[in-house]
């Protein structure tokens, strides 16, 4: 019990950022960490999909209950792109505005920045208040990002691929 309470509140934005929405054929799957069981739900189990008054929370309800599901999740992006049209009270103009919204991010190369932060990797922007120049601070931010595939002598490809929903910079620049 004290186990899960603690998964529960105190490591709650952590299980967030590493819970991920799995899209399957007939539906998606929610695979939460620490060992929790997926949870597979088939579009035809749900009753209405909806964003929350702050379009960062997605709200599905089933018959059985209401599943929140926030926009650090992984996969979030791409299953609000992919929610069947047959959901018409489902705002997908918003859905459209959101990913249309996204900036590109120069340290991982995908188009992912939302709220001045990479969905993707993490980082923030550089901006002209940093006290490096921005080739420093890409250059510094890339060697964090790109920290394991160096440690592990794997090759670091100087080009962004589309993952999770997002789209991959064309013009994105590898500094290291």
């Amino acid at each position: 019990m004290v186990g899960y309470l603690m998964r529960k509140f105190l490591f709650k934005k952590l299980s967030n950022a590493i819970t991920d929405i799995e899209l399957t054929k007939n539906g998606f799957i929610i695979n939460e960490p620490f060992g929790a069981k997926p949870k597979n739900i088939k579009w035809n189990q749900i009753k209405s999909i909806r964003f929350s008054s702050y379009d960062k929370v997605l709200i599905v309800k089933t018959a059985e209950n209401e599943i929140a599901l926030n926009d650090d999740q992984i996969g979030w992006y791409e299953f609000i792109q992919n929610i069947p049209k047959s959901f018409r009270q489902f705002d997908f103009k918003k859905a459209d505005l959101i990913i249309d919204s996204l900036k590109s991010c120069e340290v991982c190369g995908i188009i992912a920045v939302r709220s001045n932060i990479c969905k993707v990797c993490d980082s923030k922007p550089w901006n002209l208040n940093s006290e490096k120049s921005k080739v420093e601070y890409l250059k510094q931010k890339q060697l964090e990002h790109f920290e394991y595939e160096m440690k592990n002598k794997i090759e670091i490809k100087e080009f962004s691929e589309p993952e999770h929903g997002f789209k991959a910079d064309s013009n994105w620049k590898l500094y290291i």
